[in-house]
């Protein structure tokens, strides 16, 4: 079973399956009774057999499937026709609880080990360099339009060129762009070809996009080279200006570029994305599975971001790239465009130069440079990415606490924060009665018919003081405690915490006392030190000297209060358990 967890895809059919065997079968009335270990038997093991023999195979890597092999398998609608339990068949079990002996739901269909045996190859990772750089082709291409760019600006700025000269050599970044796009093709023929099984739309999608980019590809080379034409010439049987022929270059190339401006915008907007692969009409889906056919997949269609962390996400990209950008313009390539011209230069004026010479060095002094371009990214991803996490932490509070004082602050102040999040203003209320459990927990806000109940009848009895943590608070705690306590169960269960852990931070309950819940013990450990502590203190600066005053700061602070009465009314148990019944009424007397 934890073998599985490497395919995400076929748990995905596991839950599938058996949600739809559940629902065909919601309403029946007859039920199988099956022996613990019945699903890993017919479900899990099978898979894993099927899994484990290819991955033991001594062949090689071309010739046996693995991971990504079998998790390509239920991209198709084809897994759909296979039954998820390798179980027998038992043509006496009824699924409609009628006797007919017809067969569980879904159970027609053969088992699904037999689509996984008979799967073909198709992940196929080539051992090569350039597999790498297909991988991150993207990312290559991304550097390589930006630097030339970048060049073009640095050129221009130095050689003062007009800027209709300027957009003409700039708009060589449309002819790389296409190059690169159809390399990129030719890389993935190679990676995929002859070992892997593609299906025939596939095949022709990949063949008409190849066959298009390259002959787009042709006529712009022409085009382009025709624009920089000094003077008006006949090409293909047209005679027109430089003009003309960079206007159609011009118009061409954006018919090339439409790809990336709809890949860009639907980017900016992705819930576009989930729209368009799971749209339902004929000729978009035709569009799809012709020009993009890994659209034909059965998954990963519908994990689109909202527009809002999508509008954070292109912000911290755009302020990364912006800045990179410049600093690569200023350090990086505008720097070495004067030393490339005096080398340029020499060539030209001076007799018996080399241009394989000059060529040599000119690539020799600007592979560095290209080199530290895309490599530099990563150093400013790291600056932005600290920044980020700084906002990040200052707006989330994170660190902010740091010490045992500040965890039983925070604390004390969570039944509050929690009953505001996951209650009504009015919960807790009773009728005649302001306190509710988000009106104001102080004991100095309950009305007085609640007051006296809670507090008791005599102010100046210890026992009015202890009994103070009978207000609404306490409710708010009970509630709280509850949710908490799950929390916990739940970190034990998966061994986050340890069993002693656990009963320090878990809310106990006595049957037989008086308070509804008793703290956890990280929470009051050594509190009362700190109730002896204010007690003791001088009373010099206090003006008036009275039980209220004395005990303000025990009774305002809900931990102190809490452990108190904890102490109070332990301390009474265990003394009434060690003096027996026969003091019951003295013992009584006395701490009362």
């Amino acid at each position: 079973g934890a073998n599985i967890r490497h395919m995400p895809e076929c748990m995905w059919f596991l839950y599938h399956k058996m949600m739809e065997e559940y629902t065909g079968s919601e309403g029946f009335t007859q039920t199988r009774s099956l022996y613990a270990g019945h699903f890993i038997d017919n479900v899990v093991s099978p898979i894993y057999d099927i899994v484990a023999k290819s991955m033991k195979s001594k062949a090689d890597h071309q010739d046996k499937c693995n991971y990504d092999d079998f998790n390509e398998f239920f991209w198709s609608r084809r897994c759909l026709t296979f039954s998820y339990s390798s179980e027998e068949r038992d043509e006496s079990w009824d699924g409609k609880g009628t006797g007919m002996g017809e067969r569980p739901f879904g159970q027609t269909f053969p088992p699904i080990i037999e689509g996984l045996s008979a799967a073909p190859k198709t992940f196929l990772e080539k051992r090569s360099w350039l597999r790498g750089i297909l991988a991150l082709s993207r990312i290559v291409e991304w550097h390589i339009a930006t630097f030339f760019l970048l060049l073009v600006i640095a050129f221009a700025r130095e050689l003062v060129w007009g800027w209709v000269y300027f957009l003409q050599v700039a708009s060589g970044v449309f002819w790389l762009l296409n190059s690169l796009h159809l390399f990129w093709g030719l890389l993935e023929v190679w990676a995929s070809y002859p070992g892997i099984k593609l299906t025939g739309t596939a095949v022709c999608g990949s063949f008409f996009t190849l066959i298009a980019r390259y002959l787009i590809l042709v006529y712009q080379t022409l085009y382009f080279t025709w624009a920089f034409s000094p003077r008006q010439g006949s090409h293909l049987g047209i005679n027109e200006d430089a003009t003309f022929w960079f206007w159609q270059y011009i118009w061409l190339s954006l018919l090339c570029m439409i790809p990336y401006l709809f890949d860009s915008f639907i980017q900016i907007i992705p819930s576009l994305s989930t729209s368009l692969y799971t749209s339902q009409n004929v000729y978009v889906q035709s569009f799809l599975n012709i020009l993009f056919p890994l659209s034909r997949a059965y998954v990963g269609k519908e994990v689109h971001e909202s527009f809002q962390h999508a509008a954070v996400y292109m912000f911290y990209w755009g302020t990364l790239i912006v800045w990179k950008l410049f600093f690569s313009y200023v350090f990086e390539v505008y720097s070495m465009v004067l030393p490339s011209l005096e080398m340029v230069d020499d060539y030209m004026n001076y007799p018996d130069q080399s241009f394989a010479r000059m060529a040599f060095l000119l690539v020799l002094r600007w592979s560095p440079q290209f080199v530290v371009y895309i490599i530099d990214m990563s150093i400013w991803y790291a600056a932005w990415q600290a920044v980020a996490g700084t906002t990040v932490g200052f707006s989330e509070h994170l660190g902010d606490v740091r010490s045992i004082a500040d965890i039983r602050k925070n604390f004390g102040q969570a039944p509050e924060n929690f009953c505001k999040k996951m209650l009504s203003p009015d919960a807790g209320s009773r009728r005649g009665s302001s306190a509710s459990f988000l009106g104001g927990s102080s004991a100095n806000n309950i009305p007085n018919s609640e007051g006296a109940s809670l507090l008791g009848t005599d102010p100046h009895r210890l026992q009015s003081y202890v009994n103070r943590l009978l207000d609404v608070r306490i409710q708010k705690w009970v509630m709280f405690s509850a949710a908490w306590n799950e929390i916990i169960d739940y970190f034990r269960q998966e061994d986050i915490v340890s069993s002693s852990e656990s009963d320090n931070l878990k809310f106990s309950r006595f049957d037989g006392f008086s308070q509804a819940i008793y703290l956890p013990v990280f929470q009051t450990a050594g509190v009362i030190d700190n109730v002896l502590s204010e007690i003791e203190r001088p009373l010099d600066d206090l003006p008036i000297v009275t039980d209220e005053t004395l005990f303000r700061p025990i009774s305002d602070h809900v931990t102190m209060l809490t452990a108190v009465s904890e102490v109070w009314e332990l301390g009474s148990f265990v003394f009434l358990q060690m003096l027996g019944s026969v003091h019951n009424d003295d013992f009584s007397t006395i701490m009362n």
